[in-house]
Parts: C-alpha cells; sequence; structure tokens
C-alpha cells in the first residue's frame, strides 16, 4: 500500500516531532507550508523536509487561508489538484502533532494486513463529546457559537441535513451515535477513494462559502466548521474507524495570528458575549 501524510505548517517545523517515531521514513511526508504572511523558518533543522508551498498548486484559491480555512484549505488544494489520486491513502496532521514511536512501520503494517477498508484516527472525540459541545449554526443568531446540545442549529443537525440533502440519503442521528468515533484536527488517514467521495461534499460547502457568515467574531471559524464538515461525513462511511494510534496534539507558543482585516468592533464583541452568555 502506497501512501502519504500531508503535514501542515505556517512557519516552523520541529525535528522532535518526527525523530519521535524511530521508523520515521520521510518518504511518506509532505509538509505543506501555508500562509504567505509568515515567512519559512526550517533553516536550524537537523532533518530535510519535503516542503511544498501551498500557493503553487496550480489550482488555487489564495482567498481561502486569508477567510480562516486553515488545514481546510490543504485537503480542498489536494483534491482539487488530484494529487491524491497518486496513493491507496491519504493523511493529513497538524504541525503541532508529534508522532508516536514506531508510526511509520506500525502505519505501514496495518495497511498491508488490512483485510479491509479503514479510516485512521489518529485524534478523535465520542459521539457524546461531539454533541456535547453543541456549536450552532443558527442562521437568525450568526453570532452565537455554541447553545443548548439538542437545538436544532446544533451544527451536527444542520451538517447531516446538508449531507443529505447532497448526496440524496436520509441518514439520522442514530448513525453517527452508532460509529462513536470521530476524526479531529485534521488527524487522520484514509483510502484515496472515500478521500474522493466525500470532497465534492466538503468542497461544495466551502465554495458556496456557507459556513463564513457563522460565528463572524471568530476568524478561525470556518476551520471549525469545515473541520465537523469533515468528520460527520467520514461517520457516514461504512468504513470502520480506527483509532488505536493516538498522537500528541503539543501546546505550542506560536499560532497563526488573526488576519489584519479582522479587527471586531467594541459592539460585534458586546454581542457576541451576550449571545453566548443567554
Amino acid at each position: 500500500m502506497k501512501w502519504k501524510i500531508f503535514v501542515t505548517f505556517f512557519q516552523n517545523l520541529y525535528d522532535e516531532h518526527y525523530t519521535a517515531d524511530r521508523t520515521y521514513d520521510p518518504e511518506n511526508f509532505t509538509f505543506v507550508k501555508v500562509n504567505d504572511r509568515y515567512s519559512l523558518e526550517v533553516g536550524e533543522n537537523r532533518l530535510e523536509y519535503d516542503i511544498f508551498v501551498e500557493h503553487d498548486f496550480p489550482v488555487f484559491r489564495p482567498e481561502l487561508q486569508e477567510k480562516g480555512y486553515c488545514e481546510s484549505s490543504v485537503l480542498y488544494h489536494i483534491y482539487k489538484n488530484g494529487i491524491h489520486k497518486a496513493y491507496d491513502y491519504i493523511g493529513f496532521i497538524e504541525y503541532d502533532h508529534v508522532l508516536s514511536a514506531d508510526f511509520t512501520r506500525t502505519i505501514q503494517g496495518n495497511l498491508d494486513h488490512a483485510g479491509r477498508e479503514t479510516i485512521f484516527t489518529f485524534q478523535k472525540f465520542s459521539f457524546r463529546q461531539l454533541w456535547e459541545q453543541a456549536i450552532v449554526m443558527n442562521p437568525v443568531r450568526r453570532e452565537k457559537v455554541t447553545g443548548k446540545p439538542g437545538s436544532k442549529w446544533n451544527c451536527i443537525n444542520v451538517i447531516l441535513s446538508d449531507y443529505n440533502a447532497f448526496y440524496g440519503t436520509d441518514y439520522g442521528l442514530d448513525r453517527l451515535a452508532a460509529k462513536d468515533c470521530f476524526p479531529i484536527c485534521h488527524s487522520l488517514l484514509l483510502p484515496s477513494r472515500i478521500f474522493e467521495k466525500v470532497m465534492p461534499f466538503h468542497a461544495s460547502v466551502m465554495d458556496s462559502g456557507k459556513v463564513e457568515g457563522y460565528h463572524r467574531h471568530s476568524w478561525r471559524a470556518p476551520a471549525i466548521l469545515m473541520e465537523r464538515y469533515l468528520t460527520v461525513a467520514l461517520a457516514l462511511e461504512d468504513a470502520p474507524i480506527d483509532d488505536s494510534i493516538q498522537l500528541e496534539h503539543r501546546s505550542l507558543p506560536v499560532k497563526v495570528m488573526k488576519p489584519e482585516w479582522f479587527q471586531p468592533s467594541s459592539w460585534r464583541n458586546a454581542v457576541a458575549y451576550l449571545q453566548k452568555k443567554f
């Protein structure tokens, strides 16, 4: 089985995140540099990295990073440029994920001996965790981020409805609850065939700009919501989800800064506070 994991980063890479894997093979990893507001800083790294700059994709939408789609922009461009077609399995992690010991060898062994197509998640939520986050997509109160889990505007309800409308299915929450394992933080490895199946839905939501209208005081809202669009779509697949490898998601002091255009007014901050509180 031929596989590749794309690591999203915007400025720095940390050698120890990859040397932690005693079987690390650079052939299985490509590092995608995103966000042109940051200069590349890997001059002092000991490891050699296969680095690709996102803006070099032949099909490229620069506004996706500026609008806060973050890692979802990488998935979008890999799909639109057909990069996944060269591999049996394609995966994603973020620069602040730390590989586990023997990660590469374990993945290769799992793929070589898999009896059926499997989705591997390296960071997960249960259905209860995902549901009780109660992130809402309320078209009337677009500033509101969270609400009651049972709200019809719980983003899981909205995403499920959008999925059914796109694919002509009639799935309910019971199917999601039965799977009870949801890949999060763009930390997964999946068959390229399944990637090819779910990405038309994923890309159509991004092309529509639908998620840009919510949580307008949070510039990362598109990334957060698209992460949930992806995990719901994957959980609805018939393929089992293997969670036997869980990666550390390290907390680093440097995160992507808000873009220059994002300057919430005091009125917007007040509205956001009140809507979240009440």
